[in-house]
């Protein structure tokens, strides 16, 4: 999976996916699980302007297949 720049294109509305940030709002980490709505409405005021603080996103992985053995 590679990063898609939120220039490119937006995730689908309610999908979660794994949204990067170059700021460091979460430390080292950068990223967090998001959605589309969270690209649009989570900014950072820079001058007179608003910019958004996510950059890019990528879907998320597939979810593991879980067994009970799993769960023990």
């Amino acid at each position: 999976m590679e990063w898609i720049s939120i220039n490119e294109r937006l995730p689908e509305d309610n999908t979660p996916v794994v949204l990067f940030t170059p700021l460091d709002f979460f430390g080292d980490l950068h990223s967090c699980i998001g959605n589309s709505e969270s690209i649009r409405i989570c900014n950072i005021a820079t001058g007179r302007e608003e910019a958004p603080i996510f950059t890019h996103w990528m879907p998320l992985p597939a979810t593991p297949t879980v067994t009970k053995r799993d769960c023990r």
